[in-house]
């Protein structure tokens, strides 16, 4: 698969006026953006379902309190009911984790400093060499060696991990904006250890990011940025246009807990049957 990659970005790279590396980068993140959108448009509705379902969601914790398999099932049952599927937000994830590695591999193993006609496929139009500059930048070199270049060149190149930095926040904070709220009185020693990690994680991962781009090659940080402003944008389009509001099909949070309660299995005439079965029968 690096083979592939090498081969994909020099593709690309033949295509540009100019043979720039960084487009090339730039257009193989989008193409692969635009062909998991569907998947992405879909991890964003349902992370807002989710927070619709928030309070319905804690009257299922308070009334299965210390029974949680009784929990399991009935928040399962409630997402089965309105479509909610949570794992529907693994398959970009992956993708992106997956071309992340496969461009550090091409970057650092290969490099792109000059072209390696004997890794490219036969049939492969190829230019006669290519640019891996960026404003006057080498990406093949790290951030850290072009700041120790110094002067106001040096400095600028810090910009690579910041906005690396800064669009990992924007998106961490709309992923955590579409998060169910979960009540402040909550007092379950799991869930508070949820919560703290989850707040932490918002603002320490952006700091990571900013680290791995500052000690990785430059073209990483082209990779990292734009993969995620395109996130950022389709985010706040599907927020923009579909704002999360309080389902209306769902029964009241007051009546949640009274129905989970009485959803429990009961006997009539040695037959278990639940309430949902019970309201079909007529009274005698």
């Amino acid at each position: 698969m690096t083979s592939f990659f090498y081969n994909l970005l020099i593709f690309f790279t033949w295509l540009v006026p100019g043979h720039y590396v960084w487009v090339a980068i730039v257009i193989i993140t989008t193409l692969i953006r635009l062909a998991f959108l569907k998947p992405t448009l879909n991890m964003t509705r349902m992370q807002q379902k989710q927070k619709e379902l928030a309070p319905h969601l804690e009257a299922i914790k308070t009334t299965h309190k210390g029974d949680k398999q009784a929990e399991q099932k009935a928040t399962m049952d409630l997402y089965k009911e309105h479509g909610v599927n949570p794992l529907s937000g693994c398959l970009p994830m992956l993708v992106q984790i997956v071309v992340l590695i496969f461009f550090y591999q091409v970057f650092i193993k290969i490099g792109i400093k000059e072209l390696k006609p004997e890794l490219l496929y036969s049939f492969l139009p190829r230019p006669e060499s290519i640019n891996s500059s960026f404003a006057g930048y080498d990406l093949s070199q790290t951030v850290h060696q072009l700041f120790k270049l110094g002067g106001v060149g040096g400095y600028l190149a810090l910009l690579f991990p910041i906005l690396a930095a800064v669009t990992q926040l924007i998106s961490a904070l709309q992923t955590r904006a579409l998060q169910p709220q979960i009540k402040k009185d909550s007092r379950e020693t799991a869930d508070a250890f949820s919560r703290a990690l989850s707040s932490q994680m918002t603002f320490l991962f952006p700091l990571m990011t900013a680290y791995i781009s500052y000690t990785l090659t430059s073209a990483l940080s082209i990779y990292w940025i734009t993969q995620t402003v395109l996130l950022v944008v389709q985010q706040y389009y599907i927020m923009k246009k579909n704002p999360a509001k309080p389902s209306e099909a769902l029964v009241p949070v007051g009546e949640c807990e009274n129905i989970a309660r009485s959803e429990k299995k009961f006997s009539k005439s040695g037959v278990e049957v639940t309430i949902r079965e019970k309201r079909k029968i007529s009274p005698r």
